[in-house]
């Protein structure tokens, strides 16, 4: 607060309290206002100043806006090519695992469980796998093994011992030969 000069007002030393008080309280103060900015100037310039601070404001919200727009495009541009990046591994271990004789669903699979790092479904899958190459293994192996020749042509005339077999009433005999007979039959191409 502003102090008041009592050098200002004439007689103030030999005043009584009261009449102290009640100078003080006729005091005009008036402050001076050299080197101050007028009001009216002040408050055009404040105006101004807040004109250009709402304009900036604006600018600032624009650019803002356009910069979290571009950090947007490019989040989700870089989770595209997160996305192709990865299909494109998948689709590159596929065909490496169809090379080596996986079908086409147990491929995609596992060529999945690769890219996810998830090992589990990795060697489920290979196990799967591995089985199912040694049952077309054993199969292949049973097709291309020759039906043993010398049960099936071995000069035996089946007719003759089921006759002779008949003949003594022998009927077991009589149905193992005709059984024989059978699979000789069946054994030939």
């Amino acid at each position: 607060m502003a102090k008041i000069d009592i050098s200002t007002i004439e007689g103030y030393e030999s005043m009584t309290p009261e009449q102290k008080v009640s100078a003080l309280e006729a005091f005009e103060f008036k402050p001076d206002t050299t080197g101050f900015v007028p009001k009216a100037t002040f408050d055009k310039t404040a105006s101004e100043l807040a004109s250009l601070k709402k304009k900036q404001s604006e600018l600032l919200s624009e650019d803002e806006r356009k910069k979290q727009e571009d950090a947007e495009k490019m989040a989700g541009l870089e989770q595209q090519v997160k996305d192709l990046t990865g299909q494109l591994t998948v689709n590159q271990y596929t065909a490496e695992l169809l090379g080596l004789g996986y079908d086409k669903d147990l491929a995609l699979a596992t060529a999945k469980a690769m890219v996810d790092g998830d090992t589990k479904t990795v060697f489920a899958n290979q196990k799967a796998f591995k089985e199912a190459q040694m049952k077309a293994l054993r199969a292949e192996i049973m097709r291309d093994t020759p039906y043993p020749e010398g049960g099936a042509d071995s000069g035996v005339d089946y007719q003759k011992k089921i006759s002779e077999a008949l003949a003594e009433e022998d009927f077991a005999i009589a149905a193992y030969w005709t059984r024989v007979q059978q699979e000789a039959n069946k054994a030939k191409p």
